[in-house]
């Protein structure tokens, strides 16, 4: 019985059904988004969030952010997608008409994102570049993308930090990043630099990957940006222009992170064990990170003071 429900559901999404089904989802989006134009205070991104097409609540924290901020220029960089159909920027795309680039490391995920219908119905370019410290700028200008954008979203599950920080002559209004909150909030720190890594090879547990929410606050602040919040679920954290913050600097009663809710763990043989909480931060003690103040490479163990708070779920 499940290999035939499998084998139906291939057949509906090949005949059309994705398509019915992103416009259903659209539709919806649209409504809430309506509703969220009408909020002009918000205690923080939490209020304002709705998921169509991103994993959270992106969507309806971008979807608010573009109708409050004006003179954004509509275009965004989405770097990290796989096959775009869950991403940050596919509802700004379809709802507001956005042009759109996004780079992808994988060949089979650009081709299914060319192949989709969404890429000659919108101005969407995809481009295959295994992005690192040394080419990320020569990148953004061989695809022609403007210097000023609306949106950067970045998740690529590891050198995200070094990657933010090579970034050059490149001026978002609003940059989306994930950081990693296992990593706690009372440390600037992030793993090492290793243009060849990969999550759970650098170690088994799949919970040692990009850098604290602290680094890339401070990162940023350096480039002129001030951080608004992250969403709910601990996951992704943004930040607005510094010459943009004025437009929502009085909208917005609490700037607020969010405990991580992820159990994203793994044992030596792949399984996930589902572990929470100060488990996490436990399980990885031993690693090696980088703490940027120092510039110094030490052992999650031997960092003191972390805030125990932001474990607990």
């Amino acid at each position: 019985m499940k290999i035939i429900k499998k084998y139906l559901r291939n057949i509906f999404l090949k005949i059309g059904g994705w398509e019915y089904i992103e416009k259903n989802l659209i539709l919806k989006g649209i409504i809430l988004s309506k509703k969220n134009k009408n909020i002009n205070k918000i205690q923080n991104l939490k209020d304002i969030e709705f998921s169509v097409f991103s994993q959270w609540g992106e969507d309806g924290i971008i979807d608010w952010l573009v109708q409050k901020i004006p003179n954004l220029n509509k275009t965004f960089l989405e770097i990290g997608t796989q096959d775009y159909k869950e991403s940050n920027s596919r509802f700004l795309l379809i709802s507001k008409n956005w042009k759109g680039f996004v780079i992808e490391r994988s060949s089979a995920d650009v081709k299914s994102i060319k192949s989709q219908s969404i890429y000659w119905k919108f101005n969407l370019s995809a481009f295959k570049f295994f992005v690192k410290k040394k080419n990320i700028n020569e990148i953004i200008k061989k695809i022609k993308i403007e210097k000023k954008i609306g949106l950067l979203s970045l998740d690529i599950d590891g050198n995200d930090y070094w990657i933010l920080k090579e970034i050059k002559n490149f001026q978002p209004d609003i940059i989306i990043c994930e950081y990693n909150a296992v990593f706690g909030n009372a440390h600037e720190i992030t793993v090492p630099y290793n243009e060849n890594f990969e999550r759970t090879k650098f170690h088994y547990s799949n919970l040692a990957y990009g850098a604290s929410l602290p680094a890339f606050i401070t990162l940023l602040k350096k480039k002129n940006y001030i951080f608004i919040g992250t969403n709910s679920n601990g996951v992704n954290a943004f930040f607005v222009k510094k010459d943009k913050f004025r437009y929502i600097k009085k909208k917005i009663s609490k700037i607020k992170s969010y405990n991580s809710k992820l159990r994203e763990s793994k044992d030596k043989f792949g399984s996930k064990t589902f572990i929470s909480g100060e488990k996490r931060i436990k399980k990885i003690d031993n690693i090696n990170v980088l703490n940027i103040k120092k510039n110094k490479m030490v052992k999650i163990k031997d960092l003191k003071n972390f805030n125990i708070k932001n474990w607990k779920n």
